[in-house]
């Protein structure tokens, strides 16, 4: 429990800031040990973006899942009738929903998410906010098997509680972060997640230094993550980061 604490202190402390999806995914291993764990956007057009992708034993499986997720595939998840329900709701404030795995899951739909990397169950919380609602699903692998039904009443208790953290560090975030298209995410994955915001602001229009103010962050970081993420692109110009962002 005084591990547990600490971890749920650190999400608190880094809340608005980067490294608060390390603690909020050490935070659900630790307590429900979640293999995976997805964190997505949907919002009013009809689009999906992923905020978190962690698995640790397979993080480009993971990765090419959510941009296979957000490309489309999402349209099949038997529970995309309810975010769709919940979005045109428009209650930002409506209680948090968990929701485990459908049976009547499509073959098709099943073959892609649990084929591999060897998952067997998936539970997922639905966080309604202003103008997106957050989707975040938690996996558990065949070593684990699936959760127990002590385990999800324990999510479901957690639920209320993650939930909020989840709105808290997106609303505090909101101001300097943008959302990306499913060709941007998937251009941009190799990047920090301050590369890919300051990547995106480039995207929009803005110069380096109007860039910096936006993230609050000086001129020098923001050239060193320019740096940084340009040469994991293999990149020299902006106009090469536009090119790569439209081709996806």
């Amino acid at each position: 429990m005084p591990a547990l604490m600490a971890i749920l202190a650190d999400c608190v402390a880094e809340l608005g800031d980067e490294a608060f999806g390390d603690h909020l995914t050490a935070l659900l291993r630790r307590s429900l040990g979640v293999e995976q764990c997805i964190l997505f956007a949907y919002t009013s057009d009809d689009a999906m973006s992923y905020l978190l992708v962690d698995n640790s034993r397979y993080p480009k499986v993971a990765g090419r899942l959510a941009r296979l997720y957000a490309g489309g595939l999402f349209r099949q998840d038997p529970n995309y009738p309810r975010l769709r329900q919940l979005l045109q709701a428009g209650d930002g404030r409506a209680d948090a929903e968990l929701i485990t795995m459908p049976e009547d899951m499509s073959p098709a739909y099943r073959s892609h998410l649990f084929a591999f990397p060897d998952l067997a169950d998936k539970a997922s919380i639905v966080i309604p906010a202003p103008d997106t609602i957050y989707y975040l699903n938690l996996y558990r692998d065949l070593a684990r098997g699936p959760f127990s039904p002590p385990e999800l009443e324990r999510l479901q208790n957690l639920t209320p509680l993650i939930a909020s953290l989840i709105r808290r560090h997106y609303r505090q975030a909101r101001s300097t972060a943008l959302f990306a298209s499913h060709e941007e995410a998937s251009a941009l994955s190799r990047l920090s997640e301050r590369e890919r915001q300051l990547c995106l602001h480039l995207l929009r229009g803005h110069t380096l230094k109007t860039a910096a103010a936006e993230l609050d962050i000086a001129l020098s970081t923001a050239e060193t993550f320019r740096k940084r993420a340009y040469a994991k692109l293999g990149l020299r110009s902006k106009a090469g980061l536009v090119t790569l962002c439209r081709q996806g």
